[in-house]
C-alpha cells in the first residue's frame, strides 16, 4: 500500500480531505432541481464503490507493505462484517442529508447534522481526564443545532410580505406554511440522519484500526460495498416516500441526462477521495509530528466549507433577513470552536 510517512504528505491529505468533504454536495446541486435527489443517489453510489476499486486496485495494490487483499486476509470477517455494516448505516445517514439538502440547501442541513452526529459520537470518548472539555464541546454543537434551525425559520419568515400580498389576489394560495413545512421537514430529516451517522464512526474504528484492522484502502473498499448495498436496500423506499414532492418511479432514473448522471458518479467518487485522504492522513506514524487534533479536526471542518458554498456560490440565504444570514455566521463560528474542543479532547 501507498501511505504517507511525512507530516507535510498527511497534511495535504487533510487538506484534500477537507475539499473533497465540503464540496460533493455542490455536484448534487448542480444535476438541477428537476433531478430528485434519489435517482442522484443511485449514482453516487456506484460512483462511490467504484472509484473505490480503483484506488484498492493501484494504490492499495503497490508499496512494500501489505496490499489491500492481505489485509482483508490478517484482519478477519469480523472487522470486514463492521466496515461494511459501517458503510451501510453510513450511507443511510447520508441520503438523509442529501434529503435534506434538498429541502433547506447546503448551508443549512450540513452543520445541523453534522453537529448532531458529533454529539452522539462523543458519548464513545467519555474519560475522566476530557470530561468537561466534551462536555463543553457537545454543549455548543447542541446550540450550533439549535441557531441553525432558528436561521433557517428566519429565512422562511421573510417570504411573509409576499405571502401575504398573494394571498390578497389568491386566497387559496399561501408560500409561508407550505415553505415552513418543507423547512421542518428538512430539519427534522437532518437530525435524523446525523443521530444514525454519530453511530458509524465508533463501528468503523473497530474495523480500521489496530495490527489486525483493515487499513486505509481495504477499509474504504469495503466501506463503499456497504454503501451501494444501502443505496440498492434503502432507495427503493424513498422513491415511494414522499420527502420531496410526489413519489417518483425508478423508470425516470433512465430519462436523466449524461451530464446529471456523471454529477452523481463524479460526486460519489469526491465523497469516498476525502474519506479515504481522511484515513492515509490518520495512518501517519506519531513521531511525523503532526498534530493529533488537525487529525481529526480538519476532516470535520468541511462542513465550514459547506456552509460557505451554500452561503456564497448558492446564494441559498440570499432572500432572508440580515438576522437569519447573522445566525448562520454564528454557527459557522460555533461549529469550528465546538469541533476544536472534539477533536482536543479526543486525543487528551
Amino acid at each position: 500500500m501507498v501511505l504517507p510517512t511525512t507530516s507535510t504528505a498527511a497534511f495535504i491529505l487533510l487538506i484534500l480531505s477537507l475539499v473533497c468533504l465540503g464540496s460533493w454536495a455542490n455536484l448534487f446541486k448542480l444535476t438541477g432541481k428537476n433531478w430528485r435527489f434519489q435517482l442522484f443517489y443511485y449514482d453516487f453510489g456506484a460512483g462511490a464503490v467504484l472509484f473505490a476499486l480503483i484506488v484498492a486496485y493501484t494504490f492499495g495494490a503497490l508499496g512494500s507493505d501489505l496490499s489491500f487483499s492481505d489485509r482483508m486476509i490478517v484482519a478477519g470477517r469480523t472487522a470486514q462484517a463492521l466496515l461494511v455494516g459501517a458503510g451501510f448505516l453510513f450511507n443511510l445517514a447520508n441520503m438523509l442529508l442529501v434529503a435534506s439538502i434538498s429541502l433547506i440547501g447546503i448551508a443549512a442541513a450540513f452543520p445541523l447534522c453534522v453537529a448532531i452526529a458529533l454529539v452522539v459520537t462523543s458519548f464513545w470518548y467519555f474519560r475522566a481526564s476530557n470530561f468537561f472539555i466534551l462536555i463543553t464541546a457537545m454543549i455548543l454543537l447542541l446550540v450550533t443545532a439549535l441557531l441553525d434551525a432558528v436561521a433557517c425559520r428566519l429565512r422562511d419568515a421573510a417570504v411573509l410580505p409576499a405571502a401575504h400580498n398573494a394571498s390578497k389576489t389568491n386566497p387559496r394560495q399561501n408560500q409561508r406554511p407550505v415553505k415552513s413545512k418543507r423547512t421542518n421537514r428538512g430539519i427534522g430529516i437532518a437530525i435524523f440522519g446525523g443521530i444514525l451517522m454519530g453511530l458509524v464512526q465508533p463501528i468503523a474504528s473497530r474495523g480500521l484500526s489496530g495490527e489486525l484492522g483493515l487499513g486505509p484502502y481495504a477499509g474504504i473498499l469495503l466501506f463503499s460495498v456497504g454503501m451501494i448495498v444501502s443505496t440498492l436496500v434503502c432507495n427503493f423506499y424513498f422513491l415511494n416516500i414522499a420527502i420531496e414532492g410526489s413519489p417518483v418511479s425508478f423508470s425516470a432514473y433512465f430519462r436523466g441526462k449524461p451530464r446529471q448522471h456523471f454529477l452523481g458518479f463524479a460526486s460519489g467518487a469526491m465523497l469516498v477521495l476525502g474519506l479515504l485522504a481522511a484515513l492515509l492522513a490518520a495512518s501517519v506514524p506519531a513521531v511525523s509530528g503532526l498534530s493529533r487534533t488537525l487529525l481529526v479536526a480538519m476532516p470535520v471542518a468541511s462542513v465550514i466549507l459547506a456552509l460557505f458554498w451554500g452561503m456564497g456560490a448558492w446564494d441559498e440565504f440570499a432572500q432572508s433577513r440580515k438576522s437569519a444570514k447573522t445566525f448562520m455566521g454564528l454557527v459557522a463560528l460555533l461549529f469550528a470552536c465546538s469541533v476544536w474542543l472534539f477533536a482536543w479532547a479526543v486525543y487528551k
